[in-house]
This record gives C-alpha cells, structure tokens and sequence, in this order.
C-alpha cells in the first residue's frame, strides 16, 4: 500500500493543512517586515545625524531625531506585539499539524503496511510536528521579509544609482551561489540524520515495550550496545552537519563583507551622492543584509524540516484501507444470487439501517500484500440476534476476518454487507463508516489497556457514562469490583497497559468497554484464549445475557468456547501458493 507522499516540497504540501491559519501567519509575516523596516530606518538616520555632527559639525534637522525616536517606540511595541502572536499561532500551527496527522492515522492505521512502526508514528507525531511549528511560525515568515526587503533594498539603490542596484544584485547572487552547494550536500546529510533518528525511535519503541523478554534472555548488554551504536551515529552524523553549517556561515561573512565593500567603493564613486549619506547607505545595506544572510543560512539548514514535513506529509496522506490490486469478484466463482433478495440502494455514506443486523459475506478474500493471501474466499450469512462461532486452524484468517467485519480494513475481493430485519442489504463501503464502527465491538485477545482507571477506560467508549452506568456494564460483562481488590471501585489505577491486572480482568474490562457503546454486533476474537476454565465459563455467562439483542460473533480455537454458540462455522483452509492474476 503507498504512502508516498505528492512530488512537490513537502514544506510547501503541509500549507493547505494549515489554511484556516492563513491570515494570521500572513499577520505575523507583516508585523515582522514592519519591524524590520523600522530597524532599517534607525540604522540610516542614525548613521546620518551621527555623520552630519562629526563632518559638518551641525546637528540633524528636529524632524530626523522626531522620526527617529517614532521608530523606536514602533520597534518597542511591534516587537512586544510580533512575539505574543508567534507564540500564538506557534501553538496552532502545532495543533493543526497534529489534526491533521491523526486524521490520517485514523484512516491508515492499523494498516496492512509492514514498514509501519509505533516507535516511528510517535516520533512524527510528537518530535517532528514541534520542528515544523517553529518552521511555519517563524522560519516561513522570515524568509518571506527577507524576499522584501531584497526587493525593497535594489530599488533604494537604484534610486541612488544603477550601479550601486547593480553591485548589491551581482553581490546577493553571489551569496546565494556560494551557498547552493552547501545547501544540496546539507540536504543529504540531514535525511540520513532523519532516517537515523526515525531508526532509532523504532529501537526504543521495541526495547520498552520488550522489557520483559530482553531481562528474561539476558539481553541487556546487546540492547544497550544497538542503543549506543545508533547514538553514536547519530552523533557523529549531527557534527559533520554542525562542521559544514559553521564553514557555511564563514562563507555567508565573507560574502557579506565583499558586498559592504562593493557597495562602498560604487556609493564613494556616485556622481551627485553626497558624502555625508555614505555612512547610511552602508549602515541601511549592513541591517538588510543580516535578515537576509540569516534567511540563506536558514535555506542551507532547511533539510532537518524538510524531512520532518515529509514524514508528517506521508502520515497525513495515509490512504484508507482498501482493496489491493486484483481481479474483482464478479471474477470469482460464486453461488448465483437469490431472485428474492432486496438490495438497498447504494449512495455515499448512507445511515445504518434500524433493528437488528445480520451480517452477509460474498467471495470476501483478503491479502496482507499481492500473492500473500491472509483469508480464503468466505461466503457466510450470520443472521441478527444470532450467536455464531468461527472456527480455523491457525493461520486460516480468523483474526483478519473479526478486522474486516469490524471494518478496520476492506476485502480485496468480495463484499460484505449488512442485512436488516425488512430484509434489504447494505454494502458495508456505502455505509457511514463512524457510524458503522458506533454500532459494532471489537474485542480482541490482546485488546489494549489504557494507562490510567478504569473509569478513565471504559469512558473512552462513551464519554457521557455514569458510574451506575459503568457497574451495571461490569456486572453484564462479569467482573463485580470487590472492595479488596478494588479500593477505589471504578477509579482503582489499572496500571501501564493494564500491569495491575489479571487476563480474565483484562477481557472483561475490555467486554464491558464494548458493551458500553450498546453494540449491535459484538465480535470476539480469541477473547478466552488466555483464561482459566472459571474466568471463561464467567465470560461466556455475560455473552449468553446478549443472546437476541446483540449479534455475537466468537472467533476461537477452544471447543469449550464455541460450545456455547448457536452454530460453529469452520474457516477454509488456506492455500499459501500464489494465484494467478488478472
């Protein structure tokens, strides 16, 4: 599945993300050039009534020391005013960035991609998106006022003379010049620093969350070393970066002072210009060229957020599951469809159906990657209100199954849909997809635990529950809070992923965090797995309190726990060669 982002500028690609923030970041830029127009001014003037009292003995005129003293209070207050807005839009850059990448999450994620890595998701999620708050914030407009005031700057000069515009031009291109191949071999070294350290938060990612195998097989020394290796690679990647940075910024001083001299020797040689103001034109070209070897510096450094816009870029861009490339299913052998049944107009996210639900499979087949397929092709009717039990030998799909019904993911091939009790069908794809998922659980064998309570978990289901609401759920999904075990009943601190508690704690609490949302299809995928005989026959009890008001759907591989379903339906074995296409 691609996640490759649009072949453009990933810093230029993240601005529509950020268009509900145009006019304040247009604001910012604005405040920024005023301010430094301001400074510009008090360079020229001040260079002029100091030049004017040391040659000519006379002070300046009172309107340059009124002008002067205006721009300092200007200064004063835009830049008292152009801090608390860039800290301001900073903070909703950041959360727009973030939005916006969640929004991809949830469309991507979990995915079938195997180069998708927690350890990487959270490094963009956190680390890059607060390098790109500053960039937008701050950097963006920068750049921009250094663009005007270069403009501005040639046609002062040329309003002095031609030769002085001229001189400055040719100087700036020179600065600019010299700078390119810094820029270019900066921009390969700062995506093997990213690449680096995106490894590296992987590698952290595993170890913390592998902690228990790594001091079980006495890992901790071959850990440390791969930490220690990546570090020093890291580090030794980020001082060559800083050695050619400081060798840039010598450049860029000895461009500056080559174009502080051109433009003395033109200014000295301009016909009509007065000496007196060759001072201020030196002083007004020194303060226009500090934002603007300060922007070039910021170009040859720009590496490091172009690689972090680029991951953030290909996370936001993260394309809904779907199917992978392959014949459709009207290539497939299929039983001919029954004459008598009706199905549902299709139409761009339509509502679901009321009553009770049935589920209907045609054809559905399913593969993790094109020759790899992960579920045989499946055509199974499961009628509402019903209990049915799904069974397979290992490997058969039984897993990728409950993801597909649950529509964390989409059939390759096939379709499923959604029966209603007046007898239409509803293709899942034509359905409103939170609306689907607000009526269907998932509950898996290794269904996380949320740091915090257990209040703080089940309210995740339905932010609205009342703890009445929440012990009665428990109760229906078997778990009663005795006070020894549970001091503080629902607000008792589950731990790090559920460390403080047992298995059969850990499914019930996750049964009853589904039961919490009133689902109407319940799907149960090795929920028992790792119970005891009791803990099981206890769940099982809460399953059977559904029957008829909820369609039940149990995965399983133990025949205890598919004992207790109204039907078992064996999964076909699944033939690993891979099948022709097209």
């Amino acid at each position: 599945m691609s996640t490759t982002p649009p072949r453009t500028d990933p810093l230029w690609a993240l601005i529509p993300a950020l268009s509900a923030h145009r006019g304040a970041l247009i604001w910012t830029g604005l405040v920024g050039l005023a301010n430094n127009l301001a400074l510009v001014f008090l360079a020229v003037a001040g260079s002029y009534t100091v030049t004017l009292a040391l040659v000519e003995h006379r002070p300046a005129e009172p309107g340059w020391w009124i002008a002067a003293a205006s721009a300092v209070l200007l200064r004063a207050v835009l830049t008292w005013h152009e801090m608390d807005i860039s800290h301001s839009i900073a903070y909703r850059v950041l959360a727009a960035l973030r939005m916006a990448l969640f929004d991809g999450f949830a469309r991507g994620v979990p995915s079938r991609s195997p180069d998708q890595h927690t350890g990487r998701l959270a490094a963009t999620a956190m680390g890059e998106t607060e390098k790109l708050e500053f960039f937008y914030a701050h950097t963006l407009t920068q750049l921009a006022g250094a663009a005007v005031l270069l403009i501005g700057a040639l046609l002062a000069l040329g309003g002095l003379g031609p030769t002085l515009a001229a001189g400055f031009a040719l100087g700036c291109a020179a600065l600019v010049a010299f700078s390119v191949p810094l820029l270019r071999k900066n921009a390969r070294l700062g995506e093997r620093i990213q690449r680096a350290k995106s490894d590296q938060s992987a590698l952290v990612v595993d170890v913390l969350s592998g902690t228990r195998e790594i001091l079980s097989f006495d890992l901790r020394d071959r850990v440390g070393e791969q930490l220690s290796v990546s570090t020093r690679r890291i580090v030794e990647l980020e001082r060559r970066l800083r050695v050619r940075e400081s060798a840039a910024a010598s450049i860029r001083e000895l461009c500056t002072l080559a174009i502080l001299i051109v433009v003395f020797v033109l200014a000295w040689n301009q016909p009509g210009l007065e000496r007196v103001w060759i001072p201020a034109v030196i002083a007004g070209t020194l303060t226009v060229l500090a934002p603007l070897t300060e922007a070039v510096a910021v170009l040859t450094q720009l590496q490091p957020h172009r690689a972090s816009a680029a991951t953030v870029v290909a996370g936001i861009s993260l394309p809904p599951e779907g199917p992978t490339e392959g014949p459709t299913v009207e290539s497939l052998e299929q039983p001919a469809e029954d004459p008598g049944t009706r199905t549902a107009p299709r139409g761009p996210s339509m509502r679901m159906p009321a009553g009770p639900l049935g589920l209907e499979l045609n054809a559905v087949q399913f593969s993790y990657a094109p020759d790899a397929p992960a579920l045989a092709p499946t055509w199974l009717t499961i009628a509402a209100g019903e209990h049915i039990g799904i069974a397979g030998r290992s490997g058969s799909g039984k897993t990728t199954l409950a993801r597909l019904l649950a529509r964390l993911w989409e059939p390759d091939r096939g379709s499923i849909h959604l029966t209603a009790e007046t007898g239409a069908h509803y293709d899942l794809r034509d359905l409103d997809l939170s609306g689907y998922r607000s009526h269907v659980g998932l509950v898996e064998q290794d269904a996380t635990i949320f740091h915090g309570s257990l209040w703080d978990n089940l309210r995740l289901a339905d932010p609205t529950l009342t703890e009445d609401t929440a012990l009665h759920t428990l109760t229906r999904a078997g778990l009663t809070l005795d006070p020894g075990r549970w001091p503080a009943g629902v607000h008792t601190e589950l731990g790090e992923a559920g460390s403080g508690i047992s298995g059969g704690e850990r499914a019930r609490i996750a049964l009853a965090r589904a039961l919490v949302r009133r689902p109407r299809i319940l799907i149960l995928d090795e929920t028992t797995a790792a119970l005891d005989a009791r803990s099981e026959s206890s769940l099982l009890d809460a399953l059977a309190a559904l029957r008829g008001e909820t369609t039940v759907i149990t995965i399983s591989h133990r025949p205890s726990t598919l004992a207790r379903c109204d039907r078992v339906v064996q999964l076909p074995a699944l033939h690993r060669e891979p099948e022709p296409r097209g």
